[in-house]
């Protein structure tokens, strides 16, 4: 069945992404937190693609009807991006060099320690707005890489193996961020950095269907979960109130986003479980508005930067008072990316998944 919180908690993620790079400005929103919103992602990807894959295994066609539902959902509006970005930055007279475009063509921009060097360059090889287009695809790379290797995992580990692998995720991966880690945080945009909150979420999926499995074996694992909530969380939140969200402390990229991931995970375990709850903060998460923004949030991702870009320059253009100019900037560009998103949605997303549907049926529980 499809959880129905997991698209509220999926536009919370959208939300937050979005509040750092429109809002910079105005910290006192928390926008310094809002790259934590792809952490988010993260683990709800983790969980949700490791819930179908574990649904999947036993059954016929696995790396097909994976692979192939999983190409219908992702490529078309990331591959529309990719050509409208190169188009215009070959009427710009910018087109920029092969490579830069095949570490995006093919989804292995993250294999390598922080952003594409070419997005840094002076002068640029592409124009402004496609350099904020791009870099926001660096977290596409790491969940298409985890997607291509991740379903081997699952179909031919064993329970203990697929336990144990995690557990290395979770530990390396914050290991490997102390290592890489400089000033300028480029270990955080690199796939075997961010790899445990992808595992975290997939360790979330295995208890799940542990647990349904064998419901009443699971009875103490709940409730060591909901103590840990009470627990982690209030020390999570308070780790980031200190710390100020600041990526240039390797503390912060280290212990803090292991809190941040954990406390994901158990926030996901507790909504699974309550799903369809009375409970008023698990109704919080079934807010139709914010089940919406988690339908458009794949597009909305994508797209919102450049049109941030777009949108202040259209602004600039009016003359207005800086405080005034940044406000309407802020508006100009949440109203180019939610129409953009919704028109994609409507235009072409559902269109598609539905054309899915009934090409690629999957014999596992819709859950995404």
């Amino acid at each position: 069945m499809r959880i129905r919180e997991l698209d509220g908690l999926r536009g919370i993620a959208v939300l937050a992404v979005l509040s750092e790079h429109y809002m910079a400005w105005l910290p006192e929103v928390g926008s310094h937190y809002g790259w934590l919103g792809v952490d988010l992602f993260f683990v709800l990807s983790g969980f949700l693609i490791t819930g179908i894959l574990l649904e999947l295994r036993e059954k016929e066609h696995y790396f097909k009807v994976f692979y192939a539902r999983r190409a219908l959902r992702i490529f078309p509006p990331y591959f529309l991006g990719l050509a409208v970005y190169l188009v215009i930055s070959v009427a710009m007279g910018k087109p920029g060099t092969p490579d830069l475009w095949l570490r995006f063509v093919f989804y292995y921009s993250s294999l390598f320690v922080g952003q594409p060097p070419q997005l840094s360059a002076y002068p640029l090889p592409v124009p402004i707005g496609v350099v904020l287009g791009l870099v926001v695809l660096w977290s596409l790379s790491v969940e298409e890489i985890y997607y291509t290797i991740w379903a081997p995992v699952v179909r031919y580990t064993s329970q203990k193996s697929f336990a144990l692998i995690l557990l290395g995720m979770m530990v390396a991966a914050p290991l490997l961020r102390w290592h890489f880690h400089s000033p300028q945080f480029p270990e955080l945009y690199t796939f075997y950095c961010r790899m445990d909150g992808l595992a975290y979420g997939s360790a979330v999926a295995l208890l799940i269907y542990e647990r349904r499995r064998a419901p009443e074996k699971w009875l103490r694992v709940d409730k060591l979960f909901d103590r840990l909530g009470f627990v982690v969380l209030p020390l999570a939140a308070i780790f980031w109130l200190f710390t100020a969200g600041d990526r240039t402390s390797v503390l912060v990229t280290t212990l803090g986003l292991l809190l941040a991931d954990f406390s994901f995970a158990i926030v996901i375990h507790a909504l699974v479980r309550r799903s369809g709850g009375n409970q008023l903060w698990v109704r919080a998460f079934r807010a139709r508005w914010l089940r919406s923004v988690g339908m458009v949030s794949y597009s909305l991702y994508l797209f919102h930067y450049p049109l941030r870009f777009i949108g202040e320059e259209s602004v600039v253009r009016l003359g207005l008072s800086v405080r005034v100019g940044a406000v309407v900037s802020v508006l100009a560009g949440l109203v180019l990316s939610f129409g953009i998103a919704y028109g994609l949605w409507y235009g072409m997303e559902s269109r598609i998944l539905r054309w899915k549907d009934r090409r690629v049926p999957s014999p596992a529980h819709p859950v995404t």
